[in-house]
């Protein structure tokens, strides 16, 4: 499935798609945006002649029709769905971005239109006019009256629109901010990393390095069973505060999930990533912890970790595999070390 990611163009389609799903009664939900922004984007014909099928049935999308084909053709997401739902979720907040400064902008050429009449006819009316036109004066005048009463009734309903678009955007903002951030740590998710890399790939100048370190914590299960899991959650709090304090300049952290944490390094040389690597396996495994409930205190932890240097058009997947070799050579020679792969 392929989705553009020009988010003028994906404003376009969602400028298509808004006024379909209000002509056929269609709950503007997330699925039903998604839904009819792919359907107008192109990328799934199979999809679209449902949808196709579906209307002329219905003249509508049923709720369960729509969910069925949400997971059907988009819920089982690959790496280009998750990049195209961030296109989505940006044409999205220009979209309603832009309405905001039109709503704003009309509003106040409506208020400036509306006094400017009132001031016209009120110099008029201090003119002497012949009987002829008095009755006309009188007619404007009321006019403009009712025009300014409408219009300050029309702004109170614009206000109003333009809070709830406020709103809109700053909740459209934390859904992005949700869908790219691990809960627990407070770090960003896979998703983040796969950006990272296309931005790399698509900028990438002569001689620029990429590397991918991987770690996993020693013996997390174990711990886990020994301790219970608050405190291995409270461990991985601890990783994710550690990795955000050293990872400086471009290097950013990610959760893959579990114990297993990745740091992605653009225009970083392997020699620098594999330092990173090692001063926070040195902090990590240095740093004891103390069991606030029972007072217990607790060991340092290790962690091991794998580094590897992206190779001319290499795939994400592909570095992401190499760097786990050597993440295994790590475990395997000992743990709590760190492993380079070439």
């Amino acid at each position: 499935m392929n989705f553009s990611e020009n988010t003028e163009l994906a404003v376009t389609f969602l400028r298509q798609a808004i006024p379909t799903m209000m002509k056929h009664k269609i709950i503007p939900n997330p699925i039903n945006y998604t839904l009819w922004y792919t359907y107008y984007s192109n990328t799934n014909l199979a999809l679209n002649a449902q949808l196709d099928h579906t209307i002329s049935r219905f003249q509508t999308c049923p709720n369960e029709v729509s969910e069925a084909l949400f997971v059907e053709h988009i819920g089982q997401a690959n790496s280009k769905e998750a990049q195209a739902n961030e296109v989505f979720q940006r044409a999205l907040t220009t979209t309603v971005s832009n309405l905001s400064d039109t709503i704003n902008a009309t509003s106040e050429q409506t208020h400036e239109f509306s006094n400017a009449l009132k001031t016209d006819i009120l110099a008029l009316g201090k003119h002497d006019l012949d009987e002829e036109l008095s009755p006309l004066l009188d007619s404007l005048n009321s006019n403009a009256n009712a025009l300014r009463d409408v219009n300050i009734s029309f702004n109170d309903k614009l206000d109003a629109a333009n809070n709830e678009i406020e709103k809109l955007k700053q909740d459209l903002e934390k859904s992005r901010q949700e869908a790219t951030t691990d809960p627990l740590t407070g770090l960003s998710n896979r998703r983040v990393l796969e950006s990272i890399y296309q931005d790399f790939i698509s900028n990438k100048h002569h001689n620029e390095d990429l590397s991918i370190i991987i770690m996993d914590i020693d013996k997390f299960k174990v711990f886990n069973d020994t301790h219970g899991h608050l405190l291995g959650d409270q461990i991985l709090k601890f990783v994710g505060s550690l990795l955000s304090e050293e990872c400086k300049q471009s290097a950013k952290p990610v959760r893959f999930g579990g114990e297993e944490f990745a740091i992605v390094c653009p225009k970083i040389d392997i020699e620098d990533s594999k330092k990173i690597a090692e001063k926070i396996r040195a902090k990590l495994s240095s740093t004891p912890f103390t069991n606030r409930k029972t007072g217990e205190k607790i060991p340092p932890i290790t962690a091991s970790f794998g580094v590897a240097k992206l190779i001319e058009d290499e795939d994400l997947a592909s570095i992401i595999e190499r760097a786990d070799k050597a993440l295994y050579a790590a475990k395997e020679g000992g743990r709590n070390q760190v492993q380079v792969i070439h």
